[in-house]
């Protein structure tokens, strides 16, 4: 299918695309090694540059919270178990792109293993491609070996077969291309400009078919343009809190109910105002790390 790079360039509309049921299954991946051992990202360091410390008790009571919630919305919840010398596999959104059978030639579920940028996560992927395959996913190999991050930068839009590409600070460009020949969906390109959002899902959130969540700038002008012409309802994150507590990494798993980041006061209230129900959760250790909700998550 098409990549998308500038709003002029957008020949559909979203109604016309084919329909993506929302997932029933969530993968989380078991804290058990999580902790900061080393600086990929510029949220990873104190102020007197040093490494944040991590209370390991306090994350697992934090995960296990974002767990129930989950639960507690219907989605059934798998988890991925932990491996020694990782302590980021816990972002579990990373490693891999689940392509929903909505979205492939064939009608078929797969996923595409992800390329990091970091030497030290390269490890997860396969230990997150090994869970993925004995659930029953094909793995899709693309003909490329340029980076690509998984559902950190690749975001499926509610309930239709479109794909938000996240380009810049950890994927590519050219992978995203590579991935297009795959599947029949239209890929819409985003370039993030702020080292603090090396994500896509640290600057956008997903919410509804016709609404997002988000941080206009961290995104390129062009970029901007290509969310305000395809999402009508663009609910804006308190810049402070988007920085400081990761408020733009929520998750809506069920088109009405968001889950971010306790404190998060300014962009809770914009979330109800514009009809959501807002579910705060506190992840203050894993923020710690340059994760919150979204990235806790694998979606497939």
């Amino acid at each position: 299918m098409a990549v998308y790079r500038t709003a002029r360039e957008i020949d559909f509309e979203l109604h016309e695309l084919a329909p993506l049921p929302r997932p029933e299954r969530v993968w989380m991946a078991d804290p058990a090694e999580f902790d900061v051992a080393y600086d990929i990202n510029p949220h990873m360091r104190a102020e007197d540059g040093t490494l944040k410390r991590v209370d390991r008790a306090l994350a697992r009571e934090q995960w296990r919270a974002l767990r129930s919630e989950f639960e507690r919305l219907g989605l059934e919840v798998r988890t991925i178990p932990p491996l020694a010398g990782h302590p980021d596999l816990v972002f579990c959104a990373n490693q891999a792109l689940p392509l929903p059978s909505a979205a492939t030639h064939d009608g078929r579920a797969r996923f595409v293993r992800s390329n990091m940028r970091w030497p030290e996560r390269r490890g997860e992927v396969p230990h997150v491609a090994r869970a993925l395959a004995a659930a029953g996913l094909e793995q899709l190999v693309l003909e490329t070996s340029e980076r690509l991050e998984g559902m950190g930068d690749g975001l499926w839009h509610p309930g239709r077969a479109l794909l938000w590409a996240g380009v810049g600070p950890r994927s590519s460009v050219e992978a995203w291309s590579a991935l297009a020949r795959h599947v029949t969906a239209p890929v819409v390109l985003l370039e993030l400009i702020e080292p603090a959002f090396y994500h896509l899902d640290t600057a956008l959130a997903l919410l509804a078919e016709d609404a997002c969540l988000w941080l206009p700038d961290a995104l390129s002008p062009r970029s901007r343009a290509l969310v305000e012409r395809l999402v009508p309802r663009r609910i804006a994150a308190d810049p402070r809190e988007a920085r400081a507590l990761l408020a733009c990494n929520a998750c809506c798993p069920d088109g009405r109910t968001v889950l971010l980041q306790r404190g998060c006061e300014r962009t809770s209230a914009a979330l109800r105002a514009a009809g959501f129900t807002v579910r705060e959760l506190e992840t203050s250790e894993f923020l710690k790390s340059g994760g919150s909700v979204f990235c806790m998550k694998l979606l497939a």
